[in-house]
């Protein structure tokens, strides 16, 4: 046995289930089964249990269940969802828990029984997964893959990469982590049997990396060109599980798989949680001599899937407004709490410009050209360089700071109208900020510090 395969085992002995913790999720399974039998056969509606402990690939500690609710597909979407709600709310209310409704594609219901997070989800009961109504009536088809294909050898494979990619922040298909979810980590499993044998080939992938288990395709199709990682679902040929997997993102995990090849070591699985220098990250700000601007807003009340994608799409469109005036971004990221506070860090390259600012314009020569230019700048200091018209001009705006404030203190409708995404403008319109510099480490909020510690020391691999 050599060095990796010791790990591997102290590594599987803490990320497997215990006998107890087995028992109590058995028990539970039973119960939620049992309640929603008694609710839903009267109405000739049947239900099925998904997810990782349907496939006995959970992680210690995680109490979570997914029943999903087979409705009839002639069943009208309204209708759906109003059924749906109703019996979730009757399943809880006889387990004797409680609940919130949430959205996803349609509403569900999210409860809390017994300690554990049951998620009871109507979906419509279809033959196969190429004729979805909705995207969760995919996922029995899911479900019943995986019983089928995964080697009940093969769980603790399975433990061992959640585990790896949970301790290097790349286990989650949402759109704030954008990586690996559990159902590409069992397909992975399925493909590359053991998660030793999987390392040491993923070490050696380059973007646009494809596998397709069923062979459903000849080749890589179009509509997937540009993902770095395509791995066509094996119950639906037009789909990519990898799909939200971000482009920085697998090439972590490449170097990780790499570095682990290396030099193996029980850190790649557990890293203590290290407590944030402030002291340090002001100083390695301080050493960068570029200027911090931070834009704080209050969070928009919708959902971390829509926040997500439009704080990155806000702060896309901030950086160009402000290039658009001549004030370099050097990087950005996004961060929020997901509770009161959402921020867009800024880091300027260029982010003061003198008074004048100086337009070269068209040849002596180009007569018509000229008549508009001179026209347009009659005002202006005018005269000829070499051979072209120049003008001088006096800048609206000479710190970035200022063009940053100006653009944004706008109703929402003229956010909207500048590309600010809607939530985010609705936000904004009512309050915002602007730190700059060592101002922005008075922001008191749980995460923040890691934010800028993680901006601030960001690399490939750690």
């Amino acid at each position: 046995m050599d060095k990796t395969d010791l790990i591997l085992r102290q590594v599987l002995k803490k990320v497997t289930p215990t006998p107890r913790e087995q028992e109590e999720m058995n028990h539970i399974k039973g119960k939620i089964l049992s309640a929603a039998g008694k609710v839903l056969e009267p109405l000739g509606v049947g239900c099925t249990m998904a997810g990782s402990f349907m496939r006995d690939t959970w992680m210690p500690h995680k109490k979570e269940f997914d029943l999903f609710m087979l409705f009839p597909k002639e069943l009208k979407r309204e209708e759906l969802e109003r059924q749906g709600l109703d019996v979730g709310k009757e399943i809880v209310r006889r387990l004797g828990g409680t609940y919130l409704i949430a959205y996803a594609e349609h509403p569900y219901v999210r409860a809390k029984i017994g300690g554990f997070d049951v998620d009871i989800v109507p979906c419509y009961k279809v033959d196969r997964a190429t004729e979805i109504q909705s995207a969760v009536d995919r996922t029995p088809f899911h479900n019943q893959w995986i019983l089928q294909n995964l080697k009940k050898e093969a769980s603790g494979e399975v433990r061992l990469l959640k585990q790896f990619l949970k301790n290097n922040g790349l286990y989650g298909s949402d759109m704030k982590t954008l990586a690996f979810s559990g159902y590409l980590c069992e397909i992975l499993i399925v493909k590359y049997w053991t998660f030793k044998n999987l390392i040491l080939k993923t070490s050696r992938w380059v973007p646009g990396e494809y596998i397709d288990l069923k062979e459903y395709h000849k080749g890589k199709p179009a509509a997937f060109r540009g993902h770095p990682l395509v791995v066509i679902d094996p119950v639906d040929h037009n789909r990519n599980v990898a799909a939200v997997l971000s482009h920085e993102n697998f090439m972590r995990f490449v170097m990780l798989c790499r570095d682990f090849c290396r030099k193996p070591s029980l850190a790649f699985f557990f890293r203590g949680k290290r407590k944030v220098n402030l002291a340090g990250i002001r100083k390695i700000a301080g050493k960068r001599k570029t200027q911090f601007l931070l834009l704080t807003f209050p969070r928009p009340d919708t959902l971390p899937d829509i926040l997500w994608p439009q704080l990155r799409r806000g702060a896309h469109r901030i950086k160009s407004i402000l290039e658009e005036y001549e004030f370099r971004v050097l990087g950005w990221d996004v961060w929020s709490d997901e509770k009161s506070i959402c921020a867009i860090l800024l880091e300027m390259e260029v982010w003061g410009l003198p008074n004048i600012r100086k337009l070269v314009g068209p040849g002596i020569f180009a007569s018509g050209h000229v008549k508009e230019f001179t026209s347009k700048y009659r005002n202006a200091r005018l005269y000829i360089e070499g051979d072209h018209w120049t003008a001088e001009t006096e800048r609206p705006f000479t710190t970035a700071v200022a063009k940053l404030r100006d653009s944004l203190k706008a109703s929402p409708a003229e956010l909207k109208a500048k590309g600010i995404p809607s939530y985010m403008a609705e936000s904004i319109s009512k309050k915002f900020s602007v730190l700059k510099d060592a101002g922005m480490f008075t922001v008191k909020a749980e995460g923040f510090p890691e934010f800028i510690e993680n901006y601030l020391e960001k690399r490939v691999t750690p």
